[in-house]
């Protein structure tokens, strides 16, 4: 069985390719047409997956989308439904007419099935379902808790759920306005930065070590909490999703009272009053998502969580889930956000539509595009660039970071989801805080505060961060402290409140790159590296070997590595 997954004109459109219930490849749309989080419907991505498994459209059984827009029909619309103008647009109005006759009820997905064999199903799955989807199937384990929380999805925000084997229920949901993602996003857009995209901005300045109670208090009395897991925002001080002719910003007057805000425009340097309601809004937000947790447990009783959409990109949450909640297991995958519904609509399709059994996925982020020695040259030559054959690329990489070389590493699959993952990295030694200063500031072109992510092989995790031994963090999708003793000697990893977003390496998954890592642990004695995505502010992050060499040359990155190839500028 053959399933192309979408997500389209959502945050970040993708698309992947599913093959007996096993990914096969996975592309972002914003790596081929360069657009940073595009919501354009994403074509070239799938004419990618086309060319890569040498297939044609018609080869496909069926095609899942991450967004259902008959749930969209939850009222009647006279406007349209009564008034058609355009005979195509029975599609949607017959529907609508004809819901009228019942309590519009309309399940977890829809079909859209053409009378053409050659032209696939279409299967429009429920956008808090595709979430769960991907956070159950790719966690492999055979029972678990779901929890979902987003911005929004057609209309809910969070959804409490449970999965066992190859099928997923929701047992509650939560529809807008009440949405926390909205919630946080209201206080992204406050503080200057853009809503539902500079989020993790927000989360980094909340390292400030600084006293916030007092925001606390305020941003506590904009909300309250209920029984069973509910959210309640008070539409005083939030944009009101079902509010006609309120554009521009999430956040209203009274809001801007309370908290005394004169102004909204971004700053390059965060005063103190910005980095408290920064500080104060975590705070708040981990006590709304343990209040959601532990109903969870408590209607489940299963100590295994798995966690989807978009808020789980708050790896500072993401690091205490154990700590704070009473379950033993949590899950997040590489791509918890609208971009991964792609995978999880298509698995969705084939384990609970379809009702085939499940199977263990390696649930590996590296899907998408990789390129041979020749394609390399052939870009290399092309530019009249100089460079040389590597005889050991790991020795030499490991060298040239060991120097205090900022290294841009392109070998292997792409990753798919966020986070590179040391294939289309920017890598650096970790020990002193000027690498961390250099790469924001002539690298990234970005905010001094924010920090970057360690990469470490697995089995010495614990070594240097508060981790239990054996505990993987392969996506970099969580928040630890660094051990107190390698604090002042990891400097450029460990943020302002002494932790890291660590990502494991195990060599299974990343031979190449966990080679690096252990050569660098015989010049240093750290088998850890700074690790970034392969990109500059503002761009998506590098696809292809054209695109690495002109994000080298367009910064201030010392060495290309690019397959069996180094660049070096003169």
């Amino acid at each position: 069985m053959k399933i192309i997954g979408l997500n389209s004109g959502e945050y970040n459109s993708s698309a992947c390719f599913i093959e007996d219930g096993i990914i096969k490849f996975a592309v972002q749309e914003e790596r081929l047409n360069r657009q940073k989080f595009t919501k354009k419907f994403p074509t070239s991505s799938i004419k990618e997956i086309l060319k890569n498994r040498n297939l044609k459209l018609s080869d496909i059984d069926y095609i899942g989308v991450g967004w259902n827009p008959s749930l969209h029909m939850n009222l009647f619309n006279p406007l349209i439904s009564e008034n058609r103008i355009l005979r195509e647009n029975n599609l949607y109005t017959i529907s609508d007419n004809l819901f009228n006759l019942t309590k519009r009820e309309f399940g977890n997905y829809t079909l859209v099935k053409h009378d053409n064999k050659k032209f696939p199903d279409i299967y429009h799955v429920n956008h808090h379902i595709s979430h769960a989807s991907t956070a159950f199937y790719l966690s492999n384990l055979k029972e678990a808790a779901i929890l979902t929380c987003d911005f929004r999805g057609e209309n809910q925000c969070t959804t409490w759920g449970f999965g066992k084997n190859n099928k997923i229920k929701i047992l509650q949901s939560q529809n807008m306005p009440n949405s926390l993602g909205l919630m946080y996003a209201t206080y992204t857009s406050l503080l200057g930065f853009k809503p539902d995209s500079d989020e993790w901005k927000v989360m980094a300045m909340s390292a400030y070590d600084i006293d916030c109670t007092n925001y606390i208090k305020k941003i506590k009395s904009t909300y309250s909490l209920k029984k069973n897991g509910i959210l309640e925002l008070n539409q005083k001080y939030y944009f009101n999703f079902y509010q006609e002719g309120v554009k521009n910003h999430l956040y209203t007057n009274e809001l801007l009272k309370l908290l005394n805000r004169s102004s909204t425009i971004y700053k390059t340097t965060q005063n103190k009053d910005d980095i408290k309601i920064a500080k104060a809004l975590q705070v708040c937000a981990e006590e709304i998502l343990v209040h959601f947790l532990n109903h969870l447990f408590k209607i489940t009783k299963c100590k295994n969580v798995v966690l989807g959409g978009g808020f789980f990109m708050n790896s500072v949450f993401n690091g205490k889930i154990e700590t704070k909640t009473k379950f033993k297991n949590s899950y997040i995958s590489f791509a918890p956000t609208d971009t991964g519904n792609s995978i999880g609509s298509a698995l969705y399709i084939y384990h609970d539509i379809k009702n085939r059994p499940r199977k263990t996925i390696n649930s590996t982020a590296l899907l998408g595009s990789s390129f041979k020695n020749k394609d390399i040259l052939k870009s290399l030559k092309r530019r009249n660039i100089k460079y040389l054959k590597l005889k050991d690329f790991a020795k030499t990489v490991s060298r040239e970071c060991a120097k205090g070389s900022v290294v841009a590493y392109f070998r292997n699959k792409m990753e798919f989801g966020d986070r590179a993952l040391g294939c289309r990295s920017i890598i650096a030694d970790p020990r002193f805080l000027e690498t961390k200063d250099k790469i924001n500031k002539s690298v990234k072109y970005r905010e001094s505060f924010r920090p970057f992510a360690p990469s470490v092989i697995s089995e010495e995790c614990s070594k240097y961060f508060n981790v239990l031994k054996g505990y993987t963090y392969n996506y970099m999708e969580r928040v630890v402290k660094v051990k107190s003793q390698y604090r002042q000697k990891l400097q450029a990893i460990t943020h302002l409140d002494n932790s890291a977003r660590v990502h494991t390496v195990e060599k299974k998954d990343n031979p190449d790159f966990y080679k690096i890592l252990k050569e660098f642990q015989k010049i240093t004695s750290f088998p850890i590296l700074l690790n970034t995505s392969f990109n500059v502010n503002g761009e998506p992050i590098v696809c292809t070997p054209d695109d690495a060499i002109s994000t080298f040359y367009n910064s201030k990155i010392d060495v290309l590595v690019i397959g069996d190839y180094m660049v070096k500028k003169i």
